[in-house]
């Protein structure tokens, strides 16, 4: 193509976005406050880039609790109130349970299979009750033990190289998800896993792709058509190769699995629920079946890995941050579980400071700090207008801060949550696991295993001089990322052995393990 037709055909193309702006700018009638637009781009350049959930909690003392945007076309209603997320996404979810149209990341990248991104619908439904058999109550004893196994594994990799604890906490969310969901027996050697890479690449890609405003096709839509070698059509390019990785995140574990179980009767989420559809059906599973439980899978192992990396690493911060908050859960251990072995679950009732120092961790620095749903219809609410396919994005952030439910918001203190401190009945949890028809159906075994990893680190492990990537001492506020799933900003810290005894019953616990 000549440089004369490039230059022609990039007029046109900016034309034509141009005009659509135009035709796609929202009428504002009876819709929330909210900041005002400009022309074309609507509120480009009032939403943020930083600190986004944060940011739009704070327009709540300009507009209200809820709150409308718009960004060339595409448009955001921000729910700074918890009452209001629970009356659109509970009590009306069956208008309110759809995820909003993503055409960078659920298209392009090839995840609108995935459930995360999936339209509500007959094949959700399906898809979490497959889920929730996998997870139901009667199998929690078995998957608590596959989660001491995995926890002794990490304390013994964590005794042997603690600089490298991001590694770790990596490697031990994929090693419990991945047993799970496909019978898969994560390497506890030195060089990297393969599949604990691909989970790391996949939330990596996720993040990227997802992040509200960041690609003008999820606003045009007709851009997707645009071909990769078109001068400013990068964005197809790097989605060609993050859609590679996704099909080879799904495929090549799910293929794994299945493998596995006709050749060593390996037993995972996959081969029983093969067993379990083949059953219902009478037959074997038809293509259809195959792609649908691949993709039900994968969200065990992706919807756990990440998740589990982001609190477990914010758990670290925290207790780095604040000794003192460590020093208590500690002596709770101590007092209560002793010095000879490490907790269960069943000790969970006998630990309120560990309990309150859980729920403040998913408070202080929420790792989903946005849940985005859409409706599938024009609604009313509040006397206004919320329509059809807008985002509507639950801000977890901002219920989390609200100073009315937890006093002083911004200091963490497990103390709110204890009769002797503000004797806060509000449990973080009730929104740390999304919403409505879309809430976490694995958020027992998440808990369970939240519980096993801190107070085994605590009982094992001094943590303190928390650092940034350059060195530079952490202080408050800490800074978080601003994607689908809230990680730290990278840090350092030491963890140092309270004791040789715990070492050594950590080599014995190793030994004596099944899994």
């Amino acid at each position: 193509m000549s440089s004369e037709s490039t230059y022609v055909a990039i007029v046109l193309a900016l034309a034509s976005v141009v005009a659509l702006c135009y035709m796609r700018s929202p009428i504002r009638t009876n819709l929330p406050p909210g900041p005002w637009p400009i022309p074309f781009a609507g509120n480009i350049m009032q939403f943020p880039r930083r600190n986004i959930a944060a940011s739009l909690a704070s327009l709540s003392d300009s507009y209200g609790d809820i709150i409308y945007m718009h960004v060339f076309g595409r448009e955001f209603l921000i729910l700074n109130s918890v009452v209001d997320a629970l009356e659109l996404f509970d009590r009306r979810g069956s208008r309110y349970s759809d995820r909003p149209r993503s055409v960078m990341a659920g298209e392009l990248v090839g995840k609108n299979s995935a459930v995360l991104f999936h339209p509500y619908g007959e094949d959700l439904k399906k898809h979490r009750r497959l889920l929730r058999t996998a997870f139901e109550h009667r199998r929690q004893a078995e998957y608590w033990e596959i989660q001491y196994a995995v926890s002794y594994k990490l304390i013994a990799a964590l005794l042997k190289t603690p600089d490298d604890f991001m590694a770790h906490l990596k490697r031990s969310a994929a090693a419990f998800t991945m047993r799970v969901a496909y019978g898969y027996d994560v390497s506890q050697g030195p060089g990297e896993d393969h599949f604990v890479t691909l989970a790391e690449e996949l939330a990596r890609l996720t993040a990227k792709a997802s992040k509200p405003g960041r690609w003008l096709v999820d606003s045009f839509p007709m851009l997707r058509y645009i071909p990769a070698w078109f001068p400013g059509a990068g964005f197809k390019r790097w989605a060609r190769t993050a859609r590679i990785i996704t099909h080879e995140f799904a495929a090549a574990p799910y293929m794994y699995a299945k493998n596995a179980a006709i050749a060593n009767g390996i037993s995972s989420f996959v081969s029983d629920t093969i067993e379990l559809i083949q059953a219902e059906l009478g037959h074997s599973l038809s293509p259809g079946d195959d792609e649908f439980l691949k993709w039900t899978s994968a969200s065990i192992y992706s919807g756990g890995t990440d998740t589990s990396v982001a609190i477990n690493s914010s758990f670290l911060l925290m207790m780095a941050l604040y000794p003192d908050v460590q020093r208590k859960a500690q002596a709770e251990l101590d007092s209560v579980i002793g010095h000879d072995r490490l907790t269960r679950i069943e000790d969970r009732a006998c630990l309120p400071y560990i309990e309150a120092l859980i729920k403040e961790v998913h408070r202080f620095r929420p790792i989903t700090p946005l849940a985005p749903h859409t409706t599938v219809v024009d609604d009313e609410y509040r006397g206004f207008r919320i329509p059809k396919g807008s985002w509507i994005m639950a801000n977890t952030w901002a219920f989390m801060h609200n100073a009315k439910v937890f006093s002083q918001p911004e200091k963490f203190w497990p103390e709110r949550f204890l009769p002797e401190g503000a004797g806060c009945t509000a449990d973080p949890r009730d929104y740390s696991f999304g919403y409505g028809r879309r809430r976490c159906p694995g958020l027992s075994v998440a808990e369970s295993a939240f519980f096993i990893a801190v107070t085994h680190i605590l009982a094992v492990f001094d943590i303190s001089h928390p650092t940034d990537d350059h060195g530079h001492t952490i202080t408050e506020p800490v800074d978080f990322t601003d994607e689908h799933i809230s990680h730290p900003k990278p840090f350092k810290c030491v963890l140092k052995p309270r004791s040789k005894a715990t070492v050594d019953m950590i080599s014995q616990l190793l030994s004596s393990s099944s899994c």
